[in-house]
């Protein structure tokens, strides 16, 4: 198995998900992504809230998340992102193949 992950980075409006995929896609740091609206509720500054949210899915390589995580950092609205990554615990080798060849990690 290789170190594949699933990415999930969170955004205000589809516009910027979708520029986000699309430059991580780019610079080879994630190989695909999806981006789906969401409702987030959590708690900031004391106050429960509730927002739409566009949710931001990539598959990438453990390996290149700290790179991943600063290159969102810099152009993210959000003071506090979003920025989380789960195992791809199994997969079509096939398709974890292709996450390999197509992420720089």
């Amino acid at each position: 198995m290789v170190d594949a992950v699933e990415l999930h980075i969170t955004y205000p409006d589809a516009e910027t998900a979708q520029a986000a995929a699309a430059a991580l896609v780019d610079a080879r740091l994630i190989a695909c992504g999806q981006v789906s609206a969401v409702t987030s509720v959590y708690r900031w500054n004391d106050e429960i809230e509730r927002e739409p949210e566009w949710l931001l899915t990539g598959k990438t390589l453990a390996s290149a998340l700290p790179v991943v995580a600063d290159k969102v950092r810099e152009t993210h609205p959000y003071d506090v992102p979003q920025i989380t990554a789960l195992p791809i615990v199994w997969g079509a080798q096939d398709y974890l193949d292709w996450i390999t060849d197509n992420v720089d990690a």
